[in-house]
């Protein structure tokens, strides 16, 4: 594989970020050489396999026409080219668009009176290793088919992106019950270390919300704590 490693795994930990270093990598080596070459044709064939696969999966969006890679070599790779260069000019206007919604997220927190959940260093580093467990729980899970797992990552990637030591919102927490819901129910009782991890989740969430309230530090979420295994959806 041509690509760096780090590259593809910036492409699984962050689509569009990652997607954008491919892009700039095949770039970058293209333009080392004045002639088209099997090893530039192989890069590009790399990146745009890359881009594609992102696509599909709903990760990112392109926002170009795929490339034609039927032909001379000359012309694929000048189809290639063209691609992953539009492709890289879309994908940072998106990236640009994600940063400025954080921004303005960070900014409403600033001018709604000092408004926020707050969370503490320890708060943040165990709830990355937690997105982190679970990315590994899906990626592992056979029951699950890929569409659901990839739906499922996303919600992850979109909660790490706003994990900040303060938020203006817990949405992004609590929505992952009832996105992880149905992967509960599919899985019965070989869910538990989903339930587990959400649980842990759902419970940094609690205790930020209740410092934000004010409520008393013994206070429980009401929600959280029920026993039993959930039942398999047939």
């Amino acid at each position: 594989m041509s690509i760096p490693q780090e590259v593809l795994q910036k492409a699984a930990d962050d689509p569009i970020e990652g997607a954008i270093e491919t892009c700039r990598f095949a770039i970058d080596f293209a333009s080392q050489s004045t002639d088209w070459t099997e090893d530039i044709h192989n890069v590009y064939l790399q990146a745009t396999a890359l881009l594609l696969t992102l696509e599909e999966n709903g990760l990112i969006d392109t926002g170009t026409v795929h490339p034609d890679i039927e032909g001379h070599m000359g012309y694929v790779c000048n189809r290639m080219q063209s691609f992953v260069q539009e492709s890289l000019s879309n994908l940072v206007g998106q990236s640009s668009a994600k940063r400025l919604d954080s921004l303005k997220k960070s900014f409403n927190i600033t001018l709604a009176n000092g408004f926020a959940y707050e969370f503490t260093d320890g708060d943040i580093n165990r709830i990355q290793e937690i997105i982190n467990e679970l990315r590994g729980l899906i990626s592992k899970d056979s029951e699950l088919d890929s569409g659901h797992k990839q739906r499922l990552l996303k919600r992850l990637e979109d909660l790490q992106k706003e994990l900040h030591k303060k938020i203006s919102s817990l949405d992004r927490f609590y929505s992952l019950m009832g996105d992880f819901g149905v992967a509960v129910g599919k899985l019965g009782k070989d869910a538990k270390p989903f339930t587990d991890r959400i649980g842990e989740l759902i419970g940094y969430a609690w205790k930020a919300q209740a410092r934000a309230e004010q409520l008393p530090s013994s206070a429980e979420n009401p929600l959280l704590g029920h026993e039993g295994e959930p039942p398999r959806i047939e």
